[in-house]
């Protein structure tokens, strides 16, 4: 692995919480706010602005924080958002960052897809006994 591999690996956010992240940073900097006044503003911990501008933590803003920086940057919430959309996938960047969650997450499709062909079998052995019966009465007509 290359040095910037290894970088890429560490760091701890997808490229559209990065971009969130950073439309906010250049706005707190364009209004020569610290980021310990930002903090106070939203009423967060002086260290979580911090942590969130940098991209090696795991912090970041939720949807109640852009609402609350929205208000104090007199803006739209949607002014953080990349516009149109971030070309990536940021699904499958989160899962790569999150290898946790992957394994959580493809530990349940498989059990979905278990189930689902458990289900599929039942219902064919249900049809063929249904027929056999069937079978067997008609033959007892005869």
């Amino acid at each position: 692995m290359t040095a910037t591999q290894d970088i890429i690996k560490e760091i701890k956010k997808t490229e559209i919480e990065l971009s969130v992240i950073n439309k906010v940073k250049e706005l707190r900097k364009a209004a020569k706010m610290s980021q310990r006044k930002l903090a106070m503003e939203l009423r967060l911990s002086s260290t979580y602005v911090n942590r969130a501008e940098n991209p090696f933590s795991r912090a970041k803003y939720n949807l109640n924080h852009l609402n609350e920086l929205a208000k104090i940057f007199n803006c739209s919430i949607a002014d953080f958002i990349p516009n149109p959309f971030v070309q990536k996938d940021t699904i499958e960047e989160y899962m790569d960052i999150h290898p946790k969650l992957r394994a959580k997450y493809e530990k349940m499709i498989k059990n979905m897809e278990e189930k689902a062909q458990k289900e599929r079998e039942a219902k064919e052995k249900t049809k063929k006994e249904k027929a056999a019966m069937k079978k067997k009465a008609t033959s007892k007509k005869k």
